[in-house]
């Protein structure tokens, strides 16, 4: 994980500037005049943000008192006011060499250092071993929550929110306990922190949008508590994981879907709705690209998609569950998701299919629909003819290489092909398309014929 300076000191979380200088004065030594003067320039430079004089002021007195936590204190708060994360990691290991019995400040900037470089463990050592020192430490102990929460590590994080709030009552960590409390599905003890929130700082910008979001769950909380209850029989049961992810996408709470959405996609790496909605997710989040890995287009909205396209989908993910060689079951799902105009992953279905079955006219002609939507008309040409090779009485496969002939502009293909869609069923589609075809070569009696055929057959259709 790569950090720039700037990310790191952000990250820190060292203390401010102020507290520093609110200590300077605590010497445990006989200070001389020059020292004194050094120590009021110190904090002058600090006061000021002049981090480069005060570096070079908090060495000079780091020099004199090796042995003074506060001497090291005030150097690595003028190295990350200047942004030196190289100096600030070797102020920390002279301050752990040079002083017999370091406070616990040494332990909780470690931390810091180590959180901002990406090592959690590190961090949670460190800031553990500060605790030890002083268990009431409540900056610490934020630190540690929020550590825990970008670990998913729910449980820690609800405990350490927990030691948190029995130090302080405050509203920002009754809300950062009541959302790790709907991570853990503990829905009454969530909406108590969320209504002691709303009773200590009503117009908390933080409060309001988790007010925001439990009043969106509130209305499919029932659907939640069923499937959380059906979960806790079958923990590993990938559909109800999903279905769940499915309502925390309707409900909004797209944190929550992508968490399900990502557990059912290990649990069932062949089903297609998990990555369906994990990417919409993602979408949501900020982070559409990464939907695009996944196959799906990010123009996807969980409230564009049909109630038949997610009953269908989700009875063939159940199916492939336990028939994962069944081709006629890829292909089923490659038209569902060429449907609802996702190409990339109707390929990769309809490919699979092929490989299963070689001869499956179904695979190739889902790859061709897949394929043209994706740019790529010579190969979706190659593919539907091989299709209609296999297959030669597969009506909607001449359709559709009519249709590909009639876009590459070979008209005279396309009335063959159309001739044969028709011989095998006769639509007003069809007929108009062949009709088209024949205007275009100019043989105008054969577009008359069509033309009154396709009247004939609309007026039947009528009757």
């Amino acid at each position: 994980m790569t950090f720039s300076r700037n990310q790191a000191f952000r990250a820190l979380g060292i203390t401010t500037v102020a507290a520093v200088l609110s200590a300077l004065p605590g010497c445990h030594h006989s200070l001389s005049e020059a020292e004194k003067a050094d120590r009021a320039t110190l904090r002058q430079a600090l006061r000021e943000h002049a981090y480069e004089r005060a570096t070079t002021l908090a060495e000079r007195i780091v020099q004199l008192h090796p042995d003074e936590n506060g001497a090291w204190d005030r150097l690595l708060q003028a190295h990350a006011g200047s942004h030196d994360a190289a100096g600030a990691k070797a102020t920390l290991e002279r301050w752990r060499r040079a002083v017999r019995q370091p406070s616990a400040k040494l332990d909780e900037y470690t931390g810091d250092f180590a959180s901002a470089g990406g090592d959690a463990a590190q961090a949670l050592q460190s800031w553990t071993e500060a605790l030890n020192a002083n268990g009431k430490k409540l900056r610490v102990l934020e630190k540690v929550a929020r550590l825990q929460h970008t670990q998913r590590n729910w449980h820690a994080e609800n405990k350490a929110w927990s030691a948190v709030l029995e130090i302080e009552q405050n509203a920002p960590a009754r809300i950062q306990r009541a959302l790790c409390g709907r991570h853990l599905h503990r829905w009454e003890e969530a909406v108590e922190d969320l209504h002691r929130a709303q009773l200590l700082a009503p117009q908390d910008p933080d409060v309001i949008r988790a007010t925001k979001l439990f009043d969106r769950l509130a209305k499919f909380l029932d659907g939640v508590r069923d499937l959380d209850a059906r979960l806790a029989v079958a923990p590993n049961d990938a559909a109800t994981i999903t279905d769940r992810a499915l309502l925390f996408l309707r409900a909004g709470d797209v944190e929550m879907a992508l968490e399900d959405s990502e557990i059912a996609g290990k649990l069932a790496p062949w089903a297609v709705r998990p990555k369906l909605f994990r990417a919409m997710a993602l979408a949501t989040l900020g982070h559409p690209e990464e939907g695009e890995r996944l196959g799906v287009r990010r123009s996807l909205r969980v409230e564009t998609l049909p109630p038949e396209f997610l009953q269908t989908v989700s009875r063939l993910d159940a199916e492939i569950s336990v028939e994962q060689d069944n081709a006629e079951l890829y292909v089923e799902r490659a038209w569902q998701l060429n449907d609802i105009e996702q190409p990339r992953l109707a390929l990769a279905e309809a490919e699979n299919a092929a490989r299963l079955d070689a001869q499956s006219a179904g695979a190739y002609a889902e790859s061709s629909y897949a394929l043209m939507k994706l740019g790529r008309a010579v190969e979706a040409y190659e593919r539907i003819k091989r299709a209609t090779e296999i297959d030669p009485n597969f009506t909607t496969a001449w359709q559709y290489q009519g249709q590909l002939e009639m876009h590459g502009g070979n008209f005279l293909q396309a009335v063959d092909s159309y001739s044969r869609a028709l011989a095998l069923n006769q639509t007003a589609v069809v007929l108009l398309k062949r009709e088209q075809c024949y205007q275009r070569l100019g043989l105008l009696v054969k577009a008359e014929e069509d033309h009154r055929m396709l009247q004939d057959l609309t007026a039947r259709a009528l009757r």
